[in-house]
Order: C-alpha cells, then structure tokens, then sequence
C-alpha cells in the first residue's frame, strides 16, 4: 500500500514541484492550497504525511497542526519554514510535528525527509498508540545528566506527582517513561498525551472520556487517558497548553483520584500517577493568571530539570553515534550498511546550538544517513546547512567565527561548496540587516548599501521573512 502525503502550501508553483517530487519518489500525493482545504482533505481522506508550510493566509501552519491531531492523529507531520524561522519550529515540535525542512528546499533535501517519515509511519503501523515500554537506553556522560538519572531513581518508585522541565526536544517523555519502568507501576499502562497538540475544546473529552450524547456524535461512551491509565502512570506533556478552566478538574483528580466523564455524574475512582512535561515557564504563567498555582505546587512535589543539548556537549557524540547505529540497523534504515560519522563532523555536531535538543539531533542524523545512502561514512555535506555551519545561534556559523569573510578554520580535506558558502554568508548578512534594523528593510537595504528592490529581491530568494 502508497504511503499517502498531502503538501500544504498556498504557492501553487511550489506546491506543484512538491507533489511531482513526492509522486517521482513512489508516494501517493495531494496538495492544498491552505489549512481549510486541508482540513477538509483530512476529514475525507486518510493521510500518513502531512507536509505543510508555516505562514500561509488565514489558518497557520502551526494551527493546522492542532486540526490534524485531531483528525488522523497517527500522521506524521513535518513543517516548512523560512530561513533562520527557528521559533516557529520549536513551536511546531511542541505540537507535534516530528521535524522541520527550511527553505529553499532541493529534491534531495525533501527526498531525504520524505523517506524518514516514511519509515516513521511503517514503525506506526507497527506500533500500538500506548501501553507497555521497554525502558529507552539515556546517554549521561555529563556530569548533568548523571545527576538527574540519579535522581530518577530515587524517586521513581514513590507514588507522587513529577514534574519535569526542559526545552523541547530535550527528552521529558523518555524521562516520564523512566520514572514509570523504575516504579511499581511498570508492568501496567504508561499513556501519553501532548496538551499542546490537542484542541482546547477536546481536551476535557481526551483526558477523563465522554458518555452518550455529551456532544454531537457521541453515539457511544468513550473512555479516556485516566481510565486507560488506571493502576499505571499518565504523561501529560506540555500541561502549560492546558486550558485555565480546565486545570481545577485536573487537580480534583490529583487530590482525590476521582473524576467524572463529559456529560457524566458518576464519580469515577482511579489509581493513576501523573507525570507532568513543560518547555514554558510556569511561575511566569502563574503570574499571567493563565496557570494555576495550587495545581503548580500539586504537581510540584518533585522537579526534574532537563538541561538542553548545548549546556552538555560531553552526550552529543555519544548519543549520535547510538542514534546513528539504532537507526542504521532498524527497519527504519532498511537497506542501509552499518555507519560511521567522519572526524570532521564533531566540530559542528558539538558547536551547534540544537535549538530542536535531541530530537533535532535525530533527525539530522537519520536525514545524513539517508543522503550518504550505500556509504558507510556519513560526511558533514550530509547534513543539513545551518548544522554544517556549527552555529550558537541555532541557525547557522556566527559571522564572528569568520575572519574576513574567510574562515577561522583550515578548510576540510573534502574541499567545500563555494556557492553554498557565498550564498549562506549573504543570507546571514541580510539576517543580521534585518535584525539591526528592527525588520526595516529601508534601514536594512542601507546598511549592506542595496537598493531597496534588490534587498527585497534576495529576501524572498532566500525565504526570509516570509
């Protein structure tokens, strides 16, 4: 059966080379000019991938995500953003799109991404939505992260309330999953839910289910994450997200284990231990009366912080080299021979900011060895531009590293592409106009001495702003 995709994007020119791309490739493909067609494609269609860009008019990109959780919540989801659109991305994670290609994309950048995806969804297919899971293997080599796996097991086998911060992509559910194979709970369910990527309007239905006739088309009961997780343990990730008239029902429950249906009366008892994820700042929320604080201090008991990828550089290589042999040797990487990384990768690896933390690693990584097809040496020009470059801005090399518009480094034995460099330095010039002049591209032209025309002109070549 032809993995389904659906590219959603308002340039009809772009949309076109995408689906031609995709369908040259062996996939099934449609397109869609926003998220509304989307949306209505998804209500009749059953998609495997959804491929769609960030900025279009009327519903966003990041919106549409929230839709496509709902309608096929085992699509796997990948976001187009501009150049150096780094927050979009996080957010876009948040919400559950497991990668991001910036733009321009070439035919192999998309091929490459297409392929990971595709595998993704065939490990789906596999795969039940929730219950029992081995223990996921967690690199600490740093001094960091020894300390809170030390700290894991301390608690993992105490019944209380978890909550664990960090940036996105750092690992707060393989933490939750942990903590729930560390405790007593472990030969019961472990089930997850993503506040973020589930509609406010649904989120009450998804947590504690619903009776017959609580809303239209509810022709039958249905249970939710706490009757599924009754005698385990709940993940609720990014709990931010949650609605504020929502939070007292959950803490009802935390306080009393008990809790009723939509559309219910009947009190439900439950025996279920909540781990709690989050990337935002909740005292700040609490103080923007968007979070309450007696849920805070409930789920507060014990605090695990996640330290992102750049503040320990000593589990990079590590963790790459895991993600790499994993990858090569599952059904993910069929076809693919045993690799390695070449020595002039580390330098950039461990520079680079990961914006994106582990989760971004791995993709890159999964996206090199796809490129690097029947090689068993994954060199850097494998891996996608800003990562090459081995940036602290998350985006691409800081024009300080750079002497000269030269390099500060010998170049590599492989030689570079000159193009691709020139072209990666004028962008990062335009960038940095940009932001000089709070986004006025009158200053902006002024200050590279461009005409305004020609400014805008390699703006949109290069995606910027859009």
């Amino acid at each position: 059966m032809k993995i389904k995709i659906l590219f959603v994007e308002d340039d009809r020119a772009v949309r076109a080379l995408l689906v031609e791309q995709a369908c040259e490739d062996g996939y099934q493909a449609a397109g869609a000019a926003n998220a509304d067609a989307a949306i209505n494609l998804l209500k009749k269609e059953d998609f495997d991938i959804v491929v769609t860009d960030v900025r279009m008019p009327g519903l966003s990109g990041l919106d549409l995500l929230l839709h496509i959780a709902e309608l096929r919540p085992r699509a796997v989801t990948l976001v187009l953003t501009a150049y150096g659109s780094i927050g979009d991305a996080i957010i876009a994670m948040r919400r559950g799109a497991s990668d991001y290609l910036t733009k321009p994309l070439d035919n192999e950048q998309l091929s490459s991404a297409l392929r990971v995806a595709a595998n993704r969804v065939s490990q789906k297919r596999e795969m039940p939505i929730e219950g029992k899971s081995a223990i996921a293997p967690i690199i600490a080599e740093s001094g960091v992260m020894t300390k809170l796996l030390e700290e894991v097991k301390i608690f993992a086998p105490r019944k209380f309330s978890v909550l664990v911060t960090g940036e996105t992509g750092t690992g707060k559910e393989l933490i939750a999953r942990a903590i729930h194979e560390l405790s007593p709970r472990r030969d019961k369910s472990f089930v997850a839910l993503n506040c973020a990527a589930v509609p406010r309007e649904l989120l009450e239905k998804e947590l504690f289910g619903h009776e017959r006739g609580a809303f239209t088309g509810a022709h039958t009961s249905g249970e939710g994450r706490f009757g599924r997780a009754d005698g385990g343990t709940l993940f609720l990730d990014e709990i931010g997200d949650m609605d504020y008239d929502l939070q007292p029902k959950l803490l009802r429950v935390l306080e009393e284990s008990v809790f009723e249906k939509l559309g219910g009366a009947r009190p439900i008892e439950v025996d279920v231990r909540v781990v709690a994820a989050t990337s935002a700042d909740l005292p700040r929320l609490i103080e923007e009366k968007k979070f309450r604080r007696d849920l805070y201090y409930r789920l507060n008991k014990v605090m695990l912080e996640l330290p992102p990828l750049r503040e320990r550089p000593a589990d990079i290589r590590p963790i790459a080299e895991q993600l790499l042999a994993h990858f090569c040797a599952s059904s993910e990487g069929e076809g693919l021979p045993p690799k390695t990384l070449d020595a002039a990768v580390w330098p950039a690896l461990s520079s680079y900011c990961w914006p994106g933390n582990v989760r971004q690693l791995r993709n890159a990584i999964e996206r090199a060895a796809v490129i690097s097809a029947g090689e068993d040496l994954i060199r850097l020009t494998h891996f996608p531009e800003e990562v090459r470059g081995g940036a602290t801005s998350g985006v691409s090399a800081p024009l300080a590293a750079r002497t000269s518009f030269g390099f500060a480094q010998p170049l590599p034995a492989e030689g570079i592409d000159l193009k691709a460099q020139l072209a990666d330095q004028e962008k990062q010039l335009l960038l940095q106009a940009l932001k000089e002049a709070n986004g006025n591209h009158k200053l902006a032209a002024e200050k590279l001495r461009l005409p305004r025309s020609t400014f805008i002109e390699k703006t949109q070549r290069y995606g910027i702003g859009k």
